[in-house]
């Protein structure tokens, strides 16, 4: 039976070991968190007001890549929220100045620089973040995971995995599970079709 068991973190790196499987089970595991899991990440952004130094698109692509806390229930994929940002200079803009419409959504980290406004600048954009998972853009991939197989024991690997900050590591890797569970339940209902 597959045992798992946490064995070392560092700054937003958690370490698992997983005993008594084999490479495509975890690999399995890997490809689902990457792909499958849906989280939350900018697609669209209206910018009202730019003074900054800084072209419109190169400012839209940064707001694309920032994590948002994805753990809120109730978004299903395709659903989306708006956020806000408005600032005037001088200072620099950071990711904590972003303004959510639903209070439980938030951005994972706070301390991001996004563009440094002169005196007299402004800028005033509108975003819309929409749930979507990694198999649409890397922006949607809620972690980088890999895993390593043992040396001596070819059915013990350990994963090592980083989030964007979206969702825990926990929560990646339970909706990892349940997508998967998804996934066998739709095949075994095909699989009942087949004479």
């Amino acid at each position: 039976m597959v045992s798992v068991k946490k064995v070392g973190e560092e700054t937003g790196v958690v370490y698992l070991e997983v005993k008594d499987t084999n490479p495509s089970f975890v690999n399995s595991i890997r490809r689902t968190v990457m792909r499958d899991v849906p989280t939350l990440a900018v697609e669209n952004v209206a910018i009202y007001e730019n003074d900054s130094v800084m072209f419109d698109e190169f400012v839209s692509h940064r707001l694309g890549m920032l994590p948002i806390k994805s753990s809120a229930k109730g978004y299903k994929p395709g659903e989306s929220l708006k956020l806000v940002l408005e600032k005037e200079g001088p200072c620099m803009v950071y990711s904590k100045d972003i303004k959510s419409t639903d209070p439980k959504v938030e951005v994972a980290d706070k301390k991001i620089p996004i563009v440094k406004l002169g005196k007299g600048h402004t800028l005033k954009l509108e975003m819309t973040a929409v749930m979507m998972s990694g198999k649409e853009h890397t922006k949607w991939q809620p972690a980088v995971i890999s895993y390593k197989q043992d040396d001596k024991d070819e059915k013990t690997f350990t994963f090592e995995i980083e989030s964007t900050g979206s969702l825990t590591t926990k929560e990646l890797l339970d909706k990892a599970v349940s997508v998967l569970q998804e996934k066998v339940k739709e095949f075994e209902k095909e699989l009942k079709k087949v004479k």
